[in-house]
């Protein structure tokens, strides 16, 4: 299948402006370097109905305690420090099967212990970035990338500390460390792979990835990723032309609930993806993705 053809094919999986905005994927504001969220339905981020919070106070996204910041977004812990399971409990009928991570019961208190609580600042949306129009290509193909991120945690949120990039022939076209803008609270390192000696020197900024990508991409090329949404708001990248494969490959129980991408892989592709030891591959995720998407095209 050519480049045309390709993007042709992908075109009905892209997600509706209302899809996007359901899952929790970054959406134009009226102030141009900004952008809105709709966080009911971003799973790591916590909400307590009812509750008000004072400007400095927040919820931890892993164990759900209300948590004081000094002015510059650092954790009063107060020798408090965060206790949670880094696994998951899944809610099955009429009851919810133990963690995961230690296959202790849901109720059981975490298996794994923090300095830091952290949390998703969602009040701080600024210096986000879109790609811009181009003419269109001969072929009608404005370009088919596969995009995966892994963050660590700051003072400030989660930040991108990974990024790959690969082409619709599964080639790498981006691959880098990138250094945080903010104190790191938790580089994350059972599922990034990567700890602070990692960064100690990488020099790349956030702003420069942007502007890698911003040259590479315009605002029709077509952006595949899995919960996209994450790796999108860790960019400061809005984009419109995005496909995501939680999305594209339903979970059973509907809207809300979302399959693993590595259960995909196994299911669809006979693959076996994020080997337990070394943290995930940003480049075999992005491959991945891609590789569901031609087996989604190719059957369809």
């Amino acid at each position: 299948m050519d480049g045309g053809a390709l993007y042709r094919s992908l075109q009905r999986y892209v997600l509706t402006e209302q899809q996007q905005e359901f899952n929790g994927y970054p959406r134009p504001h009226y102030d141009k370097d900004r952008a809105v969220i709709n966080s009911k339905n971003i799973t790591q981020v916590r909400s307590m109905p009812g509750v008000q919070l004072a400007p400095d106070k927040r919820i931890c996204d892993r164990c759900g305690t209300i948590f004081r910041v000094d002015n510059k977004g650092m954790p009063i812990n107060r020798g408090d420090p965060c206790s949670y399971h880094w696994g998951r409990s899944y809610q099955r009928r009429g009851y919810k099967t133990p963690y995961t991570c230690c296959s202790r019961d849901s109720n059981s208190t975490g298996c794994t212990i923090n300095q830091w609580h952290i949390s998703e600042n969602l009040d701080n949306l600024k210096g986000f970035v879109r790609a811009t129009d181009k003419p269109q290509p001969v072929d009608g193909n404005y370009g088919v990338y596969a995009l995966d991120c892994e963050m660590c945690y700051t003072t400030e949120g989660s930040e991108v500390l990974h990024v790959a990039a690969v082409s619709s022939e599964c080639k790498t076209v981006l691959d880098t460390l990138v250094k945080p803008s903010n104190p790191v609270l938790d580089y994350n390192t059972r599922f990034s792979g990567i700890s602070e000696k990692d960064v100690r020197y990488v020099t790349t900024t956030l702003r420069d990835v942007q502007d890698i990508l911003l040259d590479k991409f315009c605002n029709k090329t077509i952006l595949i990723g899995h919960s996209l949404d994450g790796d999108l708001r860790a960019l400061r990248l809005i984009h419109d032309t995005v496909i995501d494969t939680s999305v594209v490959f339903p979970h059973s129980q509907g809207p809300g609930f979302k399959r693993a991408l590595k259960t995909l892989c196994q299911v669809y592709l006979n693959k076996n993806i994020q080997k337990p030891g070394n943290g995930h591959s940003c480049v075999e995720d992005a491959t991945a993705c891609m590789e569901l998407m031609m087996r989604k095209t190719k059957n369809w």
